[in-house]
């Protein structure tokens, strides 16, 4: 199927305006590979698909007025996949949560997991600047982003890097997941495959993904219909715990081999980008 003929597709599947079609076809006015005017996609995504939202969303309220009216699948996008470099977001999970804006007042007061004298914030960032020197010596562009990612930000994909935290000190392990609410669900499901393959295969962790819960598939910055700083749809997104702060084994491997965690995670991205985005 030719591009123009899926991006319509896309747009009947969930009923838009007759407008919001047609400007599609304005973007995209020749059938043909990468045809699209990203410029315009971006535009045509963020004011009629799925507007930004307009200030601070106010306290949730639940079930009726709180998540049940942001957890619905987002609607379908075309995924961001511009000509050019390669671009990566990588967060480095609670990294300057004292700057988060008014909309993410709540997590300014959380650094993250304490463990072994550090905490979750400064591991996070360790392996998101060790990781991003990887994937600069293959040619992709990296923002290394901190709790406030740019309103509507946009890359070829975004992993939030965290680290977990158990007070019993008994679970260890690493886990992955994408966004409950995706745009491109199938494209997501890929990237966390990829990724916690990867991921797994580098470092030797064992998988906790029994434990992957409501707050990772629903993470603040994959949720763009509630918040102005989060993801745009249609970016491939994920987010990992890469081991526990918590566990003495995972925090010997994470402290003393940051290296190799970070490779786990380049080789994911990688591997994402290069099979799955060309």
């Amino acid at each position: 199927m030719r591009p123009i003929a899926i991006l319509v597709a896309l747009i009947a599947a969930v009923v838009w305006v007759p407008a919001v079609a047609a400007s599609l076809d304005q973007i995209c006015p020749v059938a043909g590979e990468r045809c699209l005017d990203y410029d315009a996609l971006a535009n045509l995504v963020d004011t009629e698909i799925l507007p930004i939202p307009d200030g601070h969303p106010g306290p949730l309220r639940m079930p009726t007025g709180g998540w049940a009216s942001f957890g619905r699948p987002q609607p379908p996008t075309p995924v961001w996949n511009p000509p050019g470099p390669k671009r990566v977001g990588l967060q480095a999970g609670h990294w300057q949560t004292y700057d988060a804006p008014d909309e993410l007042a709540g997590l300014r007061t959380n650094p993250g997991a304490p463990g072994g004298g550090r905490i979750e914030w400064e591991v996070a960032l360790d392996l998101a600047r060790r990781t991003a020197d990887i994937l600069r010596t293959y040619g992709v562009e990296v923002d290394i982003l901190p709790t406030t990612i740019p309103v509507r930000y946009r890359a070829h994909a975004f992993l939030a890097i965290h680290v977990d935290g158990d007070e019993s000190g008994r679970l260890r392990g690493y886990k992955t997941a994408r966004p409950n609410f995706s745009s491109i669900p199938d494209v997501d499901d890929k990237y966390n495959a990829i990724l916690f393959e990867e991921y797994g295969k580098a470092t030797g962790l064992p998988d906790n993904s029994q434990y992957v819960s409501g707050r990772m598939r629903n993470y603040y910055a994959f949720n763009a219909r509630r918040y102005q700083h989060a993801v745009a749809p249609g970016v491939p997104q994920a987010i990992i715990e890469t081991g526990f702060m918590s566990n003495a084994a995972d925090r010997d491997f994470l402290f003393n081999h940051p290296d190799v965690a970070a490779q786990g995670l380049a080789n994911g991205l990688l591997r994402f980008l290069n099979a799955d985005l060309n």
